[in-house]
This record gives C-alpha cells, structure tokens and sequence, in this order.
C-alpha cells in the first residue's frame, strides 16, 4: 500500500499546481475551507456554490506529518465501499481498484506515476464518470473577499465542483484551506468617444462601449444588464428609435432584449462553457440626452454583471453631460432691455434646430422625438436661456432682426457654454460709420456722378440755346 500512498500523493501535489493557491494542512479534524478570490471592488455578491465528492475514504494506520504540504507521511490506503464507486473508477483507465476478501473495500492506486492532476481532475469531471455513486454535499461563499468551509468531512480524497467553473481534486487527511485562483467574469463601460463625449449636445447620438471579460474556466449563463437614467434614451447610430439589432456585440454568441429602461444581453451557459481560452467581448450602442437630461450635470448610466445565480458584479458606470447659455438683449447705452430682436443659434455655420419652450425666454436643442422645433429666437425684454448644448462645441448667436430702431449686428457673437451669468448683447441707434473710421469714397463716387450728369445737361441746353 506505501508505493498507491505515493502515487496518490503525487497526483494531489499535481493538481494543486494546476487549480489552486497556496494550501496549508494543520493537525485535526479534517476539513475543506475555500478562501475566494473575489472582492468588493469587483462583486456585490458572491455566494459561490462548491459541491464536494468523496472519490475516495482514506484508511490512517499512522497520522502523516501536519507540516508536509504533501501529506505523505504516515501509513495511509485508500478505498472505496461499493461496486458502484470500483468501476467509476475503473473507467477511467488511471487506477488499479482491487477487493481484499471479502470485504467492502476496493482498494485503489494510480497505474502510472506520470499521471498528471489534470487528467485525473478531467476524469472525474467527464460525463461518462459516474459521481452519482459517490457521496456528495454543498457548501458556499459569504460574500466577496469570504470564505467558504464544509465543517468537518471523513477522511479522504474529494473531487470539488464549483458554480464559478472551477474544479480541483483534494486531499483531506487533516483540515485543508485552499485560495482559490478562481477568476470571474467582469465587465467595464465607457463613453466610446470619451474625450469628445464627456460634454454633448441635447439629441445626438453617443456611442458606449462595454466590455465583458470571460475566463476560460466561467461554464454558466451570463447576463449584463445596462440600465439608463431618464435624462438618456437609447437609439439608433442615426438617432432613430433603437431595435435590439441596434445593439452590437462581437466576440461571443449572445441575445439582445430592450427594456423598459434599457437593455440586456445574455450570454447562454451552453456558450460560455464552450468558450476554451479566455475570451474578451464588446457590446456597443448609442443613446442620446433627451429633454428630461438635468443641465450642466453629470448624467451617467450603469451596467452590471451578473454570473448564474451567485455572482453579481459592482455597478460599472459612464458620464456625460450637456450645458446651457444665457444672455440679455440690451441697448448699449442705457443698458435696458430691448424686446423684438431675432436670432439663431449656429453651429459650423448652419442653424440649430430647437424647441421653444418659454417664449422669449428658454429654448432648449431639439431631439428626434420633437415634432414641432424652430430657428427662430425672439426677445421680450428676458434673460434668454437656451439648454442642451455641448460646452466643448464653438456656437454663434446670430443676430437676424434688430429691435426697431437698432442696428443690426455687423457679425455673429461667439457662444460661452456652461457660463454661470447672462451675457449681455448690446444694440445701439444711430447712423452706422464706416469700419475704416471714416467717411469712406462712396461719397464721393455719389457727388461726382452727380457734378457729370450735371455738367452733361448743362451743355446740352446750351447748345439748343445757340441753334
């Protein structure tokens, strides 16, 4: 029985390299306790589900050293107690199962020395392996960052499933914690545009990223869930009302579902499972300010992640925000205010196209679900406010009309976004002098016209005079 001892031992330290972190023995009653790699910078919960199988039942004749990470010294043989149990293991083809007497007890050892842990951990995990005939039981995670024990168990070899994907094969001669190097999947979102983003305009179309990280090991349904606040709507890249196909994702099979508030994208278990190496996917969409936004404030919607049902991540978000512009129409020399002058707002030169709100007093940039917009801003003798705009952008007031009486302005005004007072816009009466700061030479083309046509007629009637 010394050289199935070694060969076991050798397979348990085979594994461990493979499928877990640092594992400590101390002397006592044996025990399983999972410590989880998960955090609460990553998880709102994980109540990750492990559930164990006593492959084999280990016969002690002498306690193995405690401070061997390897438990293999002492007098130990390992065994099964049923028929059932002996040729689960037989069908694998790694161990040699052999019954003494007439007893219930099969004794087993492994048939070669360069089996590794994986191979034996697959064998288990293969669905032509009967665990069925093993003993069973479940125990679970507290939370992100806890830990998770079975209490005491029977001595022996236990094989450990887990709902976050993992597996490992262990031994338990005396209690035993394991550090998982477990991975869940994660998710992150961003403003795809984020440097051109971060501030914008009240109905254009702003496309976000989210990414979602899925390690090999994850073998359960994902679902990520993103969720818009009321100041956003979610829409086409042309800004029309979204679809589902509106909704992009590369890298993994997955089905798109709009909601009330927003979307969810569903990665089957079956899909994940078959994902064999660690697999990044993208899911990208737009979505546009609409009139519910609140001005020149952070407007951010959310995502979250969850993993079966036991794992759900931290809410990952992303920002953006649109701004507002006041000004005052007044005379320039009493500073009062003037009412009936008319302007539009310009960007690159071409009117932006808005929704009169108050007349005369705010205005705020159209959206696609606005029937009814106009060009046209009128003042009434009000502060006017014009919301939605996109602090980052270069926008002129253009001024169409003047009060009666005014002059008109000669340029448009340059647009400050986001400013905390009113600008002042200022008409004046009076004739207008000319930019060079004098009278100019049309008059004098006007009074010379006027001399030659003159003289012309003058000479004229003389010459009729001496006929």
């Amino acid at each position: 029985m010394k050289t199935m001892k070694k060969l076991l031992a050798l397979a348990l330290v085979l594994v461990m390299l493979t499928a877990l972190g640092a594992t400590a023995f101390a002397a006592g009653t044996p025990s399983i306790t999972i410590e989880t790699t998960s955090n609460s910078s990553e998880a709102v919960t994980d109540t990750t589900v492990y559930t164990w199988y006593r492959i084999l039942d280990a016969q002690i004749d002498t306690d193995p050293t405690s401070s061997d990470p390897d438990q293999t010294g002492g007098e130990v043989a390992y065994f099964v107690t049923t028929q059932a149990r002996a040729t689960a293991l037989e069908s694998t083809g790694l161990f040699n199962v052999v019954q003494v007497g007439t007893d219930n007890k099969w004794y087993v050892e492994l048939k070669s020395t360069s089996t590794t842990g994986a191979t034996i951990a697959a064998a288990f995990g293969a669905e032509s392996f009967n665990l069925e005939a093993f003993e069973t039981g479940t125990f679970s995670q507290n939370g992100p960052g806890g830990s998770a024990t079975t209490g005491t168990v029977a001595a022996g070899y236990y094989y450990i499933t887990s709902t976050a994907g993992t597996e490992v094969v262990v031994q338990t001669l005396s209690p035993v914690t394991i550090t998982e190097k477990n991975t869940f999947p994660t998710v992150t979102k961003a403003l795809t545009n984020a440097t051109t983003d971060a501030n914008a305009q009240m109905g254009v179309a702003i496309p976000y990223t989210i990414t979602v990280s899925i390690p090999a090991t994850a073998n359960d349904q994902i679902v990520v869930t993103d969720t818009l606040p009321e100041g956003l709507t979610l829409c086409s890249s042309a800004g029309a009302a979204a679809a589902s196909t509106d909704i992009t994702v590369t890298g993994a099979n997955a089905s798109v579902a709009l909601t009330e508030s927003g979307f969810t994208v569903t990665f089957a278990a079956n899909t994940v499972a078959a994902l064999t190496a660690a697999t990044e996917v993208t899911i990208t969409y737009y979505a546009y300010i609409n009139s519910s936004a609140p001005i020149d404030t952070a407007i951010t919607n959310s995502v979250v992640l969850t993993y079966g049902t036991h794992y759900t991540s931290v809410e990952k978000t992303a920002t953006t925000q649109t701004s507002h512009f006041s000004f005052n129409k007044i005379d320039g020399t009493s500073k009062d205010a003037l009412t009936g002058a008319e302007f539009q707002l310009l960007l690159d030169g071409t009117a932006v196209e808005l929704v009169e709100v108050t007349a005369g007093v705010e205005y705020r940039v159209a959206t696609p679900a606005d029937t009814t917009k106009v060009t046209k801003i009128t003042t009434n003798g009000n502060t006017v406010t014009i919301n939605g705009l996109d602090k980052d952008a270069s926008y002129k007031l253009d001024e169409t009309k003047a009060p009666t009486g005014y002059n008109k302005l000669e340029a448009p005004v340059d647009v400050t976004v986001g400013g905390e007072t009113a600008v002042d816009v200022e008409n004046n009466k009076g004739a207008v002098l000319p930019s060079t700061g004098g009278i100019g030479t049309t008059l004098f083309y006007v009074i010379g016209g006027i001399l030659v046509v003159g003289a012309g007629v003058v000479l004229v009637s003389k010459r009729r005079v001496s006929e």
